[in-house]
C-alpha cells in the first residue's frame, strides 16, 4: 500500500511542471541512519544555467520530532565542495504536521533559490541528517518515519 500511495504522488507531481526534475531515493524500512549519506547525481548540459534547488521530504506519524536538520553536500564538475547545514520545521506548534498528505506527508524543503549550474558536467548532491533530542548531546542513531527524500531541481525563467 505504502508503494501504490508513493508512487502515484511521484506521478502526480512529476506531471505538473516540465521545467523541473525530480529524482527520489527510497529510504530504509527501518529507518534513515544518520551517518547514511543519500546521493543525487544530476547531469547538466548547459552553460550557466540557473535553477532553485528543493528537497522533498515524505514521511508518516512514525516520526518522532516537529523538525529535522540535514548536512547537505555539493560537489561541482571541477571537484569544489560546498557544505551547508540545514534546519527545516516540518509540525506547527500544536502538532500539526506541514506539507501535504494524510497518511504520508510531503514537504518540499527550499535548498538554494538561485543557484548556478556554471559549467555542464555531474553535479553530486549529498544530504544525511544530523537530528537529536533538545534534552540530549547524543543524537539517535536511525530516524523512524522518513520514506523518501528527493531533490528538485526547477529552472528558472530566464524573464
Amino acid at each position: 500500500m505504502k508503494s501504490i500511495i508513493i508512487i502515484v504522488l511521484s506521478v502526480l507531481i512529476s506531471g505538473c511542471d516540465s521545467s523541473s526534475k525530480l529524482i527520489f531515493n527510497e529510504l530504509p524500512n527501518e529507518g534513515w541512519p544518520q551517518d547514511h549519506w543519500e546521493a543525487f547525481t544530476h547531469k547538466n548540459y548547459l552553460l550557466n544555467d540557473e535553477v532553485s534547488l528543493s528537497w522533498i521530504l515524505r514521511h508518516d506519524n512514525e516520526y518522532p520530532y516537529a523538525n529535522i536538520f540535514f548536512i547537505a553536500e555539493l560537489t561541482t564538475p571541477k571537484g569544489e565542495t560546498q557544505f551547508d547545514t540545514l534546519n527545516y520545521k516540518l509540525a506547527k506548534a500544536d502538532g500539526i504536521w506541514l506539507g501535504s498528505g494524510m497518511y504520508l506527508y510531503e514537504l518540499r524543503l527550499s535548498y538554494m533559490e538561485r543557484f548556478l549550474f556554471e559549467e555542464p558536467g555531474n553535479y553530486l548532491f549529498r544530504l544525511r541528517p544530523a537530528v537529536r533530542p533538545n534534552d540530549s548531546i547524543f543524537a539517535d542513531s536511525i530516524l523512524v518515519g522518513l520514506h523518501q527524500i528527493g531533490l528538485e531541481i526547477r529552472t528558472l525563467s530566464n524573464d
